[in-house]
């Protein structure tokens, strides 16, 4: 039996009488099948479960849904505030599960892994592990299951999902079908460009709006030779490719586009002009009704096309593993995710997060910029939401100035904690301060006395808290856990290799 405490600093108003909250350990739910998990209110089971979110904010009473494997709404027995009742909340499932692991050193530059699993059970992730074996080496490892898009760069997806005799049709159908695969609906970490960049949106983060949806869409359209642009129509935004003398329609995220009587796929003002295309059928793949649909199409006057090029670079979701490097991927909901949208507090329902260690043994392998100053940057693939520096010191007396940068031109002091040898100090506050995602950062030691900062610390270590898509890194599931490994390593030749550990859980 599995049980979850539900703290009432994490339930949060839904609507009406309903309440909601982040749960930490996934189970299946309501809404891709059925939870066997009772929700207990100070130990006996409140009365309706699997209910309608209507009914959950109308009625109240006990009604409750476990949505997600990461999402609770309910209702508490007499449709009072559960942050205030002072009654207990848990969640508990009648499902057993056993913890599997297995473990592999690869040292190849190709390798083709194979996860036995029993096909008697479900089989769910839980946490993978890669550590850096060798103390010299940087290891870049490029990790996936077989047969599956290779998402590490823009033009590492389109070389996955086109082929050269694909026409401007074909090419654009496989790019929108990509996206419809590999994000889902949920509010947008922050506005602007963030989400904006495929590499980004898909690795780091799995979920967006519509114009997420839809400038991603154009993007890799562009890059693959395809002339693309968006419309903001009245609440939504779509996508379009021009081939064949014409516009054509494509939308992500509602998972449409539209033929017309010819079998052409139909284009923004076409669709303005014939609704009837949308109409025909009553409800779109989402289930949205299509005459609502069909309303933003033919509120012309404030339909807008967009055809500027976002600013954003051609990124890679390759993280370069420093020698002795230690990496969890865990697949749980995390209790923190990036989030700039201040108007927006839940957390999306599907998201995953890690912890990077790295150390410095030898601080004179960083760059010394002035006599007493030395500079190190991280680079990382995930966008960071917390981290803590831990400096072992060779005295007490004389102790480094620390400041970090993401520019290396405004720098920002950072206050230590020295207790015997070690001073710690938290990025938390400086990473949150930052107005958008940060990947990357630059640290400054730097010596009070005119000496090199290197005779001052004998080594660093540092922790970082990152965000993940859980669906873009591979691990073991039900079926199709055969997975391939890239290696390159820097300096190339011989290497101890990188060991991975893959960990899951089989339910009864």
């Amino acid at each position: 039996m599995v049980t979850e405490l539900i703290h009432p600093n994490d339930i949060t108003h839904e609507q009406g009488v309903a309440y909601s909250t982040r749960l930490s350990i996934p189970r299946d739910a309501d809404k891709n099948s059925e939870s066997r998990c009772v929700l207990l209110e100070n130990g006996k089971p409140l009365p309706f479960p699997h209910a309608l979110h209507s009914r959950i904010r109308e009625q109240g009473g006990g009604h409750y849904s476990h949505w997600t494997p990461g999402t609770l709404y309910f209702s508490t027995s007499d449709s009072s505030d559960p942050r205030t009742n002072g009654r207990k909340y848990e969640l508990v499932s009648t499902e057993s599960y056993l913890q599997k692991s297995t473990s592999f050193v690869l040292t190849e530059s190709i390798s083709e892994i194979t996860v036995p699993v029993n096909p008697h059970k479900e089989s769910q992730p839980l946490k993978m592990i890669w550590q850096n074996l060798d103390s010299k080496s940087r290891i870049t490892p490029a990790w996936k299951r077989k047969g599956a898009p290779d998402l590490s760069s823009q033009s590492a997806m389109l070389a996955s999902i086109l082929k050269p005799e694909m026409n401007a049709e074909e090419k654009s159908i496989a790019i929108w079908k990509f996206l419809v695969d590999w994000r889902y609906h949920f509010d947008p970490a922050e506005q602007g460009d963030e989400l904006h960049d495929p590499v980004k949106f898909l690795n780091v983060y799995g979920y967006g709006f519509c114009d997420d949806c839809a400038t991603n869409f154009m993007v890799l359209a562009r890059k693959a030779g395809l002339q693309s642009r968006v419309w903001g129509l009245s609440g939504h935004v779509v996508a379009e490719t021009f081939y064949d003398g014409r516009w054509h329609m494509f939308d992500p995220d509602h998972q449409v586009f539209y033929r017309n009587r010819r079998g052409e796929i139909a284009g923004v003002e076409e669709l303005a002009e014939q609704p009837q295309i949308i109409t025909k059928t009553p409800t779109d793949p989402l289930g949205s009704p299509s005459e609502l649909v069909a309303k933003l199409y033919t509120s012309t006057s404030d339909n807008r096309v967009n055809e500027r090029q976002p600013r954003i670079k051609d990124t890679s979701a390759l993280p370069i593993l420093e020698p002795l490097d230690y990496v969890e991927f865990r697949y749980s909901n995390p209790d923190r995710v990036h989030q700039k949208a201040k108007s927006i507090s839940r957390q999306p329902p599907r998201a995953g997060h890690g912890v990077l260690k790295r150390k410095i043994r030898d601080l004179r392998e960083l760059k010394q910029t002035a006599t007493n100053q030395r500079e190190w940057l991280l680079n990382w693939p995930y966008v960071l939401l917390a981290g803590e520096i831990d400096l072992e010191l060779t005295s007490t007396e004389i102790l480094p100035r620390i400041s970090i940068s993401y520019n290396q031109q405004s720098w920002t002091p950072l206050q230590g904690e020295v207790k015997k040898n070690r001073m710690r100090i938290s990025l938390n506050e400086w990473i949150r301060k930052q107005p958008t995602a940060v990947y990357h950062y630059y640290i400054r030691l730097e010596s009070p006395n005119q000496t090199d900062p290197a005779t001052l610390t004998k080594q660093i270590d540092t922790e970082l808290r990152f965000q993940f898509a859980p669906r873009a890194l591979a691990h073991v599931g039900q079926d199709e856990n055969d997975f391939e490994m890239k290696l390159s390593t820097e300096p190339a030749g011989n290497n101890k290799g990188l060991k991975v550990e893959l960990i899951w859980k089989e339910i009864d």
